[in-house]
This record gives C-alpha cells, sequence and structure tokens, in this order.
C-alpha cells in the first residue's frame, strides 16, 4: 500500500526521472492525493525539499547559483541520496569539486542514502583523482583489527584495511554476555563507575550506544541511582507521547491560527478515524469557496453556514477555542507556560524539561515556540559535554571517546531483523548496513596514551528480554515462556576475528 514514506523514497532517488521506471497507477493516485493535502494544508514534507531544489536547478540552466561558487566541498558523501548528489552536481558547473566519504560508514538507507554513488564516483566524473586515507589515528590496534575483520564480511564495498598506528597501543576490549536487560544495566553502571572513580575517567568521556530506548533507558536510570550524571540523546522524545504532540500543536495554533496542519491535527485527536468523513467536508467546502478552514469553522460554529454531519467537528472546534482563549489571557512567557503546560498534563514530562531548559532565552512565546522546534527537530549535541551520552549508533557517527559501551548486542536489534517476506537480495542488503553500523559504533574509541586512556570498549548482550519490551524493540522473537523471550549475542560478535576475546558471562 502507498504512503508518504513511498513518496519521499521515490523524490530522493529521483524515481520519476528515471527512463523507464514504472509507477503504478496506485502510485500516481496516491502521489496525487497527498501533493493536493499538502497544497491545502500550506504545508511541505522534509523530503521533497532536496528535489524541488534539483528541479529549479535543472530547468533554469541561468539560475546564478550554478555558477557562483569556484570550490566545493562535500563531507561525508557516501549518506547523500541520489537527488542531493544530483544537485552537488549542479552546482559545480563551473567549480572544481572534491567529495570525501567512505562507503564503509554509509548508514542511512532510511533516509535512501546512495552508498554507490561515491563508488563510481570515478567513473561518473571523468578526470577524478582517487586518494585513500587509511592510517587509523584514532582508535588502538586491538579496535582497528575487529574492526577490519568485521567489515572483511560485507561483499558490496570496496576491499581496503583501515592501518593501526602502533603508538596507540592495543586498548581493552571485553564482551560480556548477562541475563537480562536489567542486570545489563546494572553492569554498565558498573563498569562506568569503575572507570570513573578508579580509573580517573570523567562521565564526558563515557558514550553509551544502544539501539533502543529499551536498552538504554534502564542505563540512564542505574546511572542516576548511582549519581553519575548522564544524558540521553535520542532524537524527539520529548514528543513520544501523544500528550505532548497534542500541547505541541495547540501551541502552534496559538501563534498561528493559520497553521493548517496543527488544526487539522487537533480536529482529529480523540477520534479513531480522526473525523475524516467530516473533515473531507469542510474541506471540500473550502476548495469551493476559497475559505480557511479556520474562517469556515467560525462560521460553521456560529451557524452562519451549514455543512452537514459536522457537529462532532464543531464540538472539537469549541474545545479547541476555549483553550486558546485561556493562552490568549497570558501575560508573559512563564505565565504562558504554566498555563500551556499545566499539571494535568503529566505524558509531556520530557518536553516540560526541555521547555524549562528554553525559556530563560525567550522573551515571548513566539521565540520560546521557535527554540523548542528547533531543539526537537535539530538536537545537537555540544562538543564539551559534562555527563556520560546515552544515544543510538546511528546518532555517534562522527563522536570519539575514550571509553565506549555498546549495549543490546544481540540478534533482533544488532542486526535487526528485516520484515517477514523481504527478498532474499533486500535482506543482504540490509545485513551489509547493519554490520556497517557496528562497525561506525566499535570505532567510536578513541585512545590516548599518553593520558592514560588506552581505548576500552565494552560490548554488552543479555540473555533474556520481557516479550513487552522485545515488540517494542521491532525484535521478532523465535520463541517465548512465560512472556520472556530467549536472546542470543549478535552474530557479528564471531565476526570480530582472532583478535577479539572469547565472550564472558556475568
Amino acid at each position: 500500500m502507498p504512503s508518504r514514506r513511498h513518496s519521499e523514497a521515490a523524490w530522493a532517488r529521483l524515481q520519476h526521472e528515471q527512463p523507464g521506471f514504472a509507477q503504478t497507477q496506485i502510485d500516481m493516485d496516491f502521489q496525487q492525493r497527498l501533493v493536493a493535502w499538502l497544497r491545502f494544508h500550506e504545508g511541505m514534507l522534509i523530503g521533497e525539499i532536496i528535489p524541488e531544489l534539483y528541479r529549479y536547478l535543472r530547468n533554469n540552466p541561468a539560475a546564478p547559483e550554478r555558477s557562483m561558487y569556484d570550490h566545493v566541498l562535500v563531507d561525508e558523501y557516501q549518506d547523500l541520496n541520489k537527488a542531493e548528489q544530483a544537485v552537488v552536481d549542479l552546482l559545480c558547473a563551473t567549480a572544481s569539486l572534491c567529495v570525501v566519504g567512505d562507503d564503509d560508514q554509509s548508514l542511512y538507507s532510511f533516509k535512501h542514502a546512495h552508498p554507490e554513488g561515491i563508488r563510481t564516483f570515478p567513473q561518473t566524473h571523468p578526470g577524478t583523482s582517487d586518494h585513500y586515507l587509511l592510517d587509523c589515528y584514532r582508535c588502538p590496534t586491538r579496535v582497528v583489527s575487529v574492526a577490519n575483520a568485521l567489515i572483511a564480511h560485507n561483499v558490496q564495498r570496496e576491499p581496503r584495511q583501515l592501518a593501526a598506528i602502533a603508538a596507540n597501543g592495543p586498548g581493552k576490549l571485553w564482551i560480556v554476555q548477562v541475563a537480562d536487560v536489567a542486570r545489563e544495566a546494572s553492569i554498565v553502571a558498573s563498569f562506568i563507575d569503575e572507570q570513573i572513580n578508579t580509573h580517573g575517567r570523567k562521565p564526558g568521556e563515557i558514550l553509551v550506544l544502544a539501539q533502543r530506548r529499551s536498552i538504554g533507558n534502564p542505563i540512564h536510570a542505574a546511572l542516576q541511582a548511582r549519581g553519575i550524571p548522564s544524558k540521553s540523546y535520542y532524537q524527539e522524545s520529548e514528543l513520544d507521547s501523544e500528550v505532548a504532540q497534542e500541547r505541541l500543536a495547540i501551541f502552534k495554533l496559538f501563534v498561528n491560527r493559520a497553521d493548517r496542519i496543527a488544526l487539522r491535527w487537533l480536529l482529529g485527536m480523540g477520534s479513531n478515524d480522526f473525523r475524516a468523513k467530516s473533515y473531507a467536508r469542510l474541506r471540500a467546502h473550502c476548495e469551493r469557496t476559497g475559505q480557511s478552514p479556520w474562517d469556515a469553522l467560525v462560521a460553521l460554529s456560529t451557524k452562519v453556514i451549514d455543512i452537514p454531519y459536522c457537529s462532532q467537528l464543531v464540538q472539537r472546534f469549541h474545545a479547541i477555542q476555549n483553550e486558546l482563549r485561556f493562552l490568549d489571557e497570558q501575560i508573559g512567557v512563564e505565565d504562558f507556560v504554566n498555563r500551556w503546560l499545566r499539571a494535568e498534563f503529566a505524558g509531556a514530562g520530557e518536553l516540560r524539561i526541555l521547555v524549562g531548559s528554553l525559556m530563560a532565552e525567550a522573551e515571548t512565546p513566539e521565540e520560546l515556540l521557535s527554540s523548542i522546534v528547533q531543539a526537537v527537530s535539530q538536537p545537537e549535541i555540544p562538543p564539551d559535554v559534562t555527563e556520560v551520552r546515552i544515544m543510538s549508533l546511528h546518532k555517534s557517527k562522527g563522536l570519539s571517546s575514550p571509553v565506549v559501551v555498546i549495549a543490546g548486542c544481540v540478534d533482533g536489534l544488532l542486526p535487526s531483523e528485516p520484515e517477514p517476506g523481504t527478498p532474499i537480495a533486500e535482506r543482504q542488503t540490509i545485513l551489509e548496513e547493519q554490520r556497517r553500523l557496528f562497525f561506525v559504533g566499535i570505532t567510536r574509541v578513541k585512545a590516548i596514551p599518553s593520558s592514560n586512556r588506552p581505548g576500552s570498549l565494552l560490548l554488552t548482550g543479555s540473555q533474556t528480554m520481557t516479550l513487552a519490551d522485545a515488540m517494542q524493540s521491532g525484535i521478532q522473537p523465535a520463541g517465548v515462556s512465560y512472556g520472556v523471550v530467549t536472546l542470543h549475542l549478535s552474530r557479528f560478535i564471531p565476526e570480530l576475528g582472532p583478535n577479539a576475546p572469547a565472550p564472558i558471562a556475568r
């Protein structure tokens, strides 16, 4: 069944530009409906931005942007999708181009990354001068060895090996299997405690990587219980709950009554079918008359106009109006926040913490909303940190740390399991990307022998997990007994080669 993500995938891959690419009638009908919905609601998908830029540059050869650069440098080229790579080419009509990247670190298939672009770059860009940078100045030699052994199992790559720097020393590496997730959190917290209080590491020098919150959150709690400062960087966690989503939509509508997307979401909230039929009647009226949805609802609620079967929509609109009137009475940012995030909204705890950290810099609610949107959509990891950082392996790319823990090294999480029915060739592609993800994770370890920081890596995995946690984590269990799932250490562990230590049980 077509979806918004299917359309974004097609745009990112420029499939509509490929000769012979056959879209089904269902695909084309869905895309037409999607574009019509976006235009009516005056919205745009993130996935549309680059294709729109591509179309502008391609269709306007005299555009000043196509000749305004003398030199263009692109980092992490392997993470660009096909549309982004095409935009780079259009910007370099009169410029020299330098791209830097590593197809062994291509992790973003969910963003439709096109690693083939860097593998074939010399062929698609005649005259290219190709250079290899293989010396690994970051990692201890043992980590370099296991990373090379791991990634060599991938077939879809340029064959090469990182070169270890002997002066970095061998570093330290442990692989540990524990009974369950709670025990894993306890072991990791104990290890970190020892690194800080026995070996003199600072909390900001420790990086914990886990692919799911079901693994990371217990570690976060275990660290807090020990009084060890830590911070979770799971993206957009502030908006996980429906309560937080509703609060942000109300805020957006408070700032701008013309925000049609926020209004549409709020009108549908609380209904199993999102009040789709009555809203379709309202939208048809607006498209026919040119009225905005807000103005049409005002007219409908005051009986200036009549649209059949919209009484529930009007009731919901009255509730939204009452909330906005209450917020309109605010007398400053602090008073606004007290009204907006009242104690009754218990499910907005993480959003409330985020807002508390941003309030002091905002002089108006409008400024506060801008700061919230930026913090949620573009979260930054500051270079100078004082806490243990807990995040996904994807988010760790570009970071390094003297102490790295990768938790949840179990089949079903690392690597994750493809959807049932996935073709064999696609399963292999997914597995290779997951192997690249593990490769990136273990090479976050930084050796600084001169500062008594040899570079330490701990890999952990649990033997069991509750069925609820397994389902939340996307693990497809082979067997369940009394609500408990049996797990196995990641199939990537044996691929680490002879220089990896044997796993131990704790």
